[in-house]
């Protein structure tokens, strides 16, 4: 029988906040930089809980006391399942604990972009992955009218109210939005997926058209090669990056000629940090086999983007007055203009992984403006119901 969580060691990023669920738990804790969590420091741990800059693997846990160990992150790409498997080593991670905040994140980056209201207007969304963000990135642009086709081959049970495209069909979108997890496994391992070629097959298609076109990675920087950021960029596609191959080494000329960039914060609201927390904590409990501290249900808003997510698929038109409102007020919550100058002034000479760590560590994290209160007159019943699809809660004057 194991012995209480509060009895055990435990090793823990020092960017995981400590939620109220996790201190139920938690006994004699060490905090550590992530990129300092490594065999010397864990040696005598029972418990690791990481984020994605901490690699777990082997060479890590071998010969350690760890039995448990957990990231505070959807994505496991820096775990290598195999050898935690193999060394009988208890796993968890924290999927859709970001996905709301990723998803305004995009939002944002429309509007910024001056794109939202093209997209509004018909301009189709092309998405490479079907997962948590993905999803709900498709269910919360269609609910608003927008035109959506997504790419997922590992997807088993379609949506039947999301169309589904291959590939090819994807990248001759005027908007494509990385959201893929980022694996090396099977017939469809992900990493490097946007290559050279494909880039290419981007711009012969972008040549075809008027409008010009936008990309957006908000997923995993290596789900696309150095080359074909290369290429985009010197194309007329606008390029939005939050995640950076190679990351977080950074190449500083495509960061200056990119058209917006942050430095991989776009999951980090506030309330996605402590979804992650509570999560683990879910799961350490789950191990240890005693009860789960108590914790607000994880991304909902008060149920309402839950609500959003799930609603008919029925939508009228929202006129131009509406996408204008949504617009600004997308422009207001956006902190792209912020971190943008942040990461260009640290980026002029290079960064270090160091720098770019700190860039993420003094990130101000935003509350989620999903649920958030707005008042509209009872008689703008255009705006109303643009904020109402937008994920807001509306009162009257």
């Amino acid at each position: 029988m194991r012995a209480a969580p509060d009895q055990l060691r435990w090793v823990i990023d020092d960017v995981i906040p400590h939620t109220a669920a996790l201190r139920a738990l938690m006994g004699d804790v060490t905090i550590l930089p992530g990129r300092d969590i490594t065999p010397d420091t864990i040696c005598d741990a029972d418990i690791l809980l990481v984020r994605s800059i901490t690699p777990v693997n082997e060479s890590l846990l071998a010969g350690s006391s760890v039995q448990f160990v957990g990231t505070a992150t959807a994505g496991v790409d820096h775990f290598d399942i195999e050898a935690i498997e193999r060394l009988g080593i208890s796993w968890s991670a924290a999927p859709g604990s970001n996905a709301v905040s990723v998803v305004e994140y995009v939002f944002c980056a429309l509007a910024t972009s001056r794109w939202f209201e093209r997209v509004m207007s018909g301009c189709p969304v092309g998405l490479v992955g079907l997962g948590q963000v993905g999803e709900r990135l498709a269910r919360r642009l269609s609910y608003l009218g927008c035109q959506v086709l997504a790419y997922d081959p590992l997807r088993v049970d379609w949506p039947s109210d999301i169309r589904q495209a291959e590939l090819e069909e994807i990248l001759r979108q005027p908007v494509i939005s990385l959201h893929a997890n980022l694996h090396d496994r099977g017939a469809h391992a992900s990493r490097g997926l946007l290559d050279a070629d494909r880039a290419e097959q981007m711009v012969a298609a972008l040549s075809k058209r008027d409008e010009g076109g936008l990309f957006i990675n908000a997923g995993r920087g290596d789900l696309m090669t150095l080359e074909a950021l290369s290429r985009l960029v010197e194309s007329p596609w606008a390029v939005i990056l939050d995640t950076w191959p190679g990351e977080p080494a950074l190449n500083a000329d495509l960061l200056s000629r990119c058209d917006w960039v942050s430095p991989h914060i776009a999951g980090h609201s506030i309330k996605a940090r402590e979804n992650g927390s509570d999560l683990l904590a879910a799961a350490v409990a789950r191990w240890a086999g005693v009860e789960a501290p108590d914790f607000p249900e994880p991304m909902n808003h008060e149920g309402l983007v839950s609500s959003i997510e799930t609603m008919s698929t029925e939508r009228s038109a929202l006129d131009s007055e509406a996408a204008r409102w949504m617009t600004e007020f997308l422009c207001q919550q956006s902190i792209l203009p912020r971190e943008d100058a942040r990461l260009r002034e640290a980026g002029k000479a290079g960064l270090s992984s160091i720098e770019f760590d700190h860039l993420r560590k003094s990130y101000q994290q935003p509350a989620e403006w999903s649920g958030q209160h707005v008042t509209i007159p009872v008689s703008d019943v255009g705006l109303r119901a643009a904020a109402e699809r937008l994920g807001l809660k509306v009162e009257s004057e």
